[in-house]
């Protein structure tokens, strides 16, 4: 089963990569039909995916979350999952798309670069609340993904509209204050899973390193991220921000998440959140 692998991973690669381009052919060139092809790309290449997710499991003996790689599948597992799940609802809204695949490509291209091989598992990572935090915070990036998607279209729409320039493409998308009402709604599920997640590791991290924070920087980078979105909503319900102001946020708040998940290890690589040992020799080949 195991050698299965590789074949599957370039398969969904594949798959999201041509999703990818019908995203950009229709944006650029306003193809309704290619944007409304986009399921019958992405399913197949989700299911991949999907089997990758287990065959990697199964093949670790732990929830893949060890290394830039098994985090570029679990991370883009969640973001397709819930991608998928927008897209089916609201057909009107598949080029909500055009954020959550093209960073599931890119990261999932990074972390096969810098090391596809399986890790051991750490004595650390025995844990049944690596499941809780790793699930939360995936969920999280995944809401935040699909929130920034949502901000962009919004944005290229209320462009359009302020131009006074009639187009049939962006007509065929919901209402403004429909998207704004979605790319919120994504934002507060993303803010509560984070919260989830944030404590469920301060718990997990009270029995590991006997303190309930550390101030590690993967630690200070999500408390960041998370008081941005946190900002974001007190904004909204307090003051009442709505629209072209929360959108830009959206589009570039989660900059912070992708930071925290990946840019941090790969910059300092040190730290309690540095899990991967050594590589097991089990690298996907195309």
């Amino acid at each position: 089963m195991y050698e299965l692998e590789p074949y599957l991973f370039w398969g969904s690669v594949y798959c999201y990569a041509a999703v990818t381009i019908m995203l950009l052919i229709g944006f650029i060139f306003k193809k309704e039909r290619v944007l409304g092809a986009i399921p019958y790309v992405l399913v197949p290449g989700f299911l991949l995916h999907t089997m990758v997710f287990i065959i990697r499991w199964s093949m670790t003996g732990y929830l893949p979350a060890n290394g830039d790689y098994e985090n570029g599948i679990t991370g883009g597992w969640f973001a397709i999952l819930l991608t998928m799940a927008l897209v089916t609802a609201r057909r009107d809204l598949r080029a909500a798309a055009v954020v959550a695949v093209p960073v599931t490509l890119i990261f999932m291209g990074y972390g096969y670069m810098v090391n596809a091989g399986g890790q051991p598992h750490a004595a650390s990572l025995k844990s049944s609340w690596l499941i809780v935090h790793v699930l939360f915070a995936q969920l999280a990036f995944g809401s935040y993904l699909i929130a920034s998607g949502l901000g962009l279209i919004y944005l290229l729409k209320d462009n359009k509209q302020r131009a006074g320039a009639e187009s049939p493409f962006y007509g065929r998308f919901p209402p403004l204050a429909v998207i704004d009402e979605l790319m919120f709604k994504f934002v507060v599920f993303g803010f509560l899973a984070d919260a989830i997640m944030i404590a469920s590791g301060s718990i997990w991290a009270k029995d590991l390193w006997g303190s309930y924070w550390n101030w590690d920087p993967v630690e200070v980078w999500s408390l960041l991220s998370w008081m941005i979105y946190g900002l974001t909503i007190h904004l909204r319900v307090t003051l009442g921000w709505r629209g072209r102001r929360l959108a830009w946020i959206f589009v570039f708040a989660v900059l912070g998440i992708i930071i925290t998940y990946w840019g941090v290890d790969a910059i300092v690589k040190t730290g309690q959140h540095a899990f991967g040992i050594k590589s097991m020799g089990v690298t996907p080949q195309p």
